[in-house]
């Protein structure tokens, strides 16, 4: 009778360890999911979501130290010389109210990809495409000291629109995309930007075909030229350097020797100083003497190129002075007082998954830390 009261005390301190564990270890799986759960749902009257598509702050920390810290140290534990644009949430990910294009009608678009970065004035612009092709694209407009999300502007056409570059001596914002003629370069002002309301889209100034380059994929400004990229799956992709004029009839456009005029309208443009790069080439950044590109297709890591400026000629990736991993889906990168501003598409419904980083901000990275200095 002993040994049988025994072995049930053995057997309940067995089962109360075990539901002690099976306690702890429920509420630590329950506080993980909480951590790691999908934010509510905040809309703004035009009906674009402004709240982070996937994660939280610490939660999207956590798993970018995890999954890059390396990259995380650089991004935050390294003196920023600049605050703009940095963890400044991407919105629209989860709902956009957009154009449908073949009603011609708002209504909601959930799978908006982002594509295009850019500090204008006091903006930071963002394009983006409906990766479905049902609506039309849009530029996001967030004010460039705060972040904070101000409103969706509706671009006119079928535009695949890439990236998005802002000229601050012309006062214009510089689009690529295409038309019925292939890719082009189509401009705004920013007196536009500014005056724009409602659900109309807003109008083109210009509109300049590119023979040269068969899809666009990003645009910068730099030294009073628009450098023009194009992404290639299988070969070498291009870069092509347009001047802007600063007189005469083409003032801030492309210059008059790169155009071809036909009852005042610029309809097709050559570009000088093109030169190969290599492919999937998704954006261009220069600073000081360096030049940035960011490369990347499909789900594996990116790459961000690090080039001495006298390799224009020779963009490849042989002649990088550096090579950093980053997260998939890497778009466009500027550069913002010292701070390389980072665009990512994989916030956007058509890519987002568990097995990937996921990223649904801006990422601002010091510069001279990723150059190890």
């Amino acid at each position: 009778m002993h040994k049988f009261f025994k072995s049930i005390a053995i057997l309940l301190t067995f089962a109360a360890v075990g539901g002690c564990f099976y306690y702890y270890y429920y509420r630590q799986k329950q506080a993980q999911a909480q951590f790691y759960a999908q934010p509510a749902l905040k809309v703004a009257k035009d009906g674009t979501n402004t709240n982070a598509a996937w994660q939280s702050l610490p939660a999207y920390k956590r798993r970018l130290n995890n999954k890059f810290p390396s990259l995380y140290q650089d991004a935050f534990k390294t003196a920023p010389t600049s605050k703009i644009g940095a963890n400044v949430i991407i919105p629209g990910l989860r709902q956009t109210k957009a154009s449908n294009l073949q009603t011609q009608k708002l209504s909601k678009c959930q799978t908006m990809t982002p594509q295009g970065l850019t500090i204008a004035g006091p903006y930071i612009l963002i394009s983006a495409y409906d990766g479905q092709h049902e609506h039309a694209s849009v530029i996001y407009c967030l004010d460039k000291k705060t972040g904070r999300y101000l409103k969706t502007i509706q671009v006119a056409g079928k535009p695949h629109l890439g990236g998005i570059a802002y000229d601050p001596v012309g006062k214009n914002i510089w689009l690529t995309g295409e038309n019925s003629s292939g890719s082009a370069l189509m401009s705004v002002s920013m007196s536009a930007i500014k005056k724009q309301r409602g659900n109309k889209p807003i109008a083109y100034q210009q509109v300049i075909n590119l023979p040269t380059i068969e899809r666009a994929s990003t645009v910068t400004y730099f030294d009073n030229q628009l450098f023009v990229g194009f992404f290639n799956n299988y070969d070498r992709g291009k870069v092509a350097a347009y001047p802007l004029a600063r007189s005469g009839v083409f003032k801030n456009s492309i210059a008059s020797d790169q155009i071809k005029s036909v009852t005042g309208q610029a309809t097709w443009s050559m570009g000088s100083g093109s030169t190969t790069m290599d492919q999937q080439i998704q954006g261009i950044a220069f600073y000081n003497d360096l030049i940035l590109l960011s490369q990347s297709y499909g789900g594996q890591d990116s790459k961000l190129y690090i080039f001495p400026v006298s390799a224009i000629n020779n963009l490849d990736e042989k002649n990088a002075q550096k090579v950093i991993d980053f997260p998939p889906y890497l778009e466009q990168i500027t550069v913002q007082n010292g701070q390389l501003l980072c665009l990512f598409e994989s916030g956007s419904k058509m890519y987002a998954r568990d097995s990937i980083m996921v990223m649904d901000r801006i990422l601002s990275v010091n510069i001279m830390a990723l150059l190890g200095e």
